[in-house]
């Protein structure tokens, strides 16, 4: 009997001994160790500078290290992988931008991560538009035009993108989808490329993101006439897909976020202190100047939007046979 009393006690004094734990872990994050922030592209791109960004002032408001950690490869797959399989305890953070969020799943199967419910979804760190622009001597000056010559000659007007399945390409189909034109895709292997072949007029039209046409914008050497699909703060006076008769309204953001299964405490903390740096006037100057418009939007309601995208864009894939 008194072993079975000792046996008893040692259960129960373990099994109230988890909780404890971790009552106490959430307690002490993030003083523990640096915290670690998975980008899942190289140093030096637009989704590394921005990830840089944001550990600097982030960091600095835990009063805890954020390092960057870039793991590029496999369209961001591995990235996820490895963020979706970190431990769930506040110091592994990922930023998930348009691509391995939400177009990822619609064109590649059996993703080894879950975009939706692999994740808490800490923000909506930023957002910018992909514009379509063409040669300045093209004759269209909007997305009517193009859609109208695209009609004329199915399958003759050719557009360049940075790869299949790309965001960019999304964009042409969303144009497909809505309006039934045939358009002839022409994928690069990058964005820079696009746009250096319809400044020298080897193709006519491509999709980019805004902080790589900017700088080609400003000096005339290809002209905006589309964003994908809300207008860009890089280029107000140029209408957005549903203004030109295309209804689609989607973001390409960047998405702040941890392991499923991250205590509540520590997921609204992160949301909190994220809430106060994107508030930041240095922080909106900086992103400003990469073309972006960062959200309030709540966790919750930031993971139900994910899901609509995510099944928004799939059925777009599956609709136009990209999906891999």
């Amino acid at each position: 009997m008194n072993m079975l009393r000792r046996t008893m006690a040692f259960a129960l004094a373990a099994g109230f001994a988890v909780p404890a734990f971790g009552q106490s872990a959430d307690a002490n994050w993030p003083s523990a160790k640096p915290i670690k922030m998975i980008v899942p592209f190289a140093a030096g791109g637009g989704t590394d500078l921005v990830a840089r960004s944001l550990a600097e002032k982030l960091g600095t408001a835990l009063g805890q290290t954020i390092i960057v950690d870039n793991k590029p490869g496999a369209s961001g797959v591995i990235a996820m992988e490895a963020a979706a399989k970190s431990a769930p305890d506040g110091y592994t953070l990922v930023l998930g931008s348009a691509s391995t969020v939400v177009v990822n799943p619609a064109v590649l199967p059996d993703l080894p991560y879950d975009p939706v419910n692999g994740f808490e979804h800490l923000g909506d760190v930023g957002s910018a538009s992909v514009v379509l622009v063409a040669h300045p001597d093209f004759p269209a000056k909007d997305l009517r035009d193009v859609i109208a010559m695209a009609k004329a000659k199915p399958g003759e007007l050719n557009y360049g993108t940075w790869g299949n399945g790309s965001t960019g390409h999304m964009c042409a189909e969303m144009v497909r989808a809505a309006t039934g034109v045939q358009m002839t895709h022409v994928p690069y292997k990058g964005a820079a490329l696009v746009l250096n072949d319809i400044a020298a007029g080897h193709i006519k039209l491509g999709y980019a993101d805004v902080q790589s046409v900017v700088p080609m914008a400003k000096s005339g050497k290809v002209k905006v006439v589309a964003s994908c699909a809300r207008r860009s703060i890089n280029f107000p006076d140029v209408p957005g897909y549903a203004e030109q008769g295309v209804p689609f309204d989607f973001v390409w953001r960047y998405d702040l976020m941890v392991p499923a299964k991250t205590p509540k405490p520590i997921v609204d903390r992160l949301h909190a202190e994220l809430m106060k740096v994107l508030a930041m006037p240095d922080i909106k100057e900086r992103w400003t100047e990469f073309g972006m418009t960062a959200s309030t939007i709540s966790p919750a309601d930031l993971k139900a939007q994910t899901g609509r995208d995510v099944a928004a864009l799939t059925k777009l894939a599956r609709d136009a046979g990209i999906r891999q």
